[in-house]
């Protein structure tokens, strides 16, 4: 009964975490243009749109990278795009989609966790570092199966987005039994 409760509390933490920074998130960032047309990305207010394009330029390369030496996908780099070239399409990799959101929420999730313990020095970039992984092969995976029909970018994007907060959960499920338990003892 113990492991039951400890587990459903464990559950909650995750989904109060999830919560509040869904809510951040969706307050405070907004998306738009200035007055010379270009896109423009605002935290509350201060524009972090070069933030953004540098994380986007790294992943579109990434992504890119991976299709070129692992896939038989005729894809092209162009500016901050992976150009199909079956599909004659860019699929551009935008602010939204560079797992920055997620990446603040498992490094919250995990920082706020109730008890020092110094695994969280080691947990957290290598959490990081697994999560931006995840990131380009779920980025990859999409353009991939997008290759034979550009049709399915939606639903492929939006399933994948549910995949990526299960990896997550995953992660946090490691951090809470195996890493985060024996340190409370």
């Amino acid at each position: 009964m113990k492991d039951i409760i400890k587990s459903l509390a464990s559950t909650a933490y995750f989904i109060a975490v999830l919560l509040i920074v869904h809510f951040v998130w969706r307050a405070g960032f907004n998306e738009g243009h200035d007055l010379s047309g270009n896109e423009l990305v605002t935290f509350y207010g201060r524009d972090v749109t070069s933030f953004f394009a540098v994380i986007s330029g790294w992943l579109t390369q990434a992504v890119y990278g991976v299709l070129d030496t692992c896939t038989s996908v005729e894809a092209e780099l162009r500016r901050s795009a992976v150009y199909l070239v079956s599909q004659d399409t860019p699929i551009k990799i935008v602010w939204n989609c560079t797992g920055v959101k997620q990446i603040g929420f498992f490094c919250l999730l995990i920082l706020c966790y109730p008890r020092h313990t110094w695994h969280k020095l080691w947990f957290i970039p290598a959490g990081i570092a697994v999560l931006f992984a995840v990131n380009i092969l779920r980025i990859t995976g999409i353009i991939y199966f997008c290759d034979a029909d550009i049709a399915r970018f939606d639903s492929l994007h939006e399933t994948s987005k549910y995949l990526y907060y299960g990896i997550i959960f995953l992660i946090w499920i490691l951090w809470d039994w195996k890493i985060a338990a024996p340190a409370k003892r």
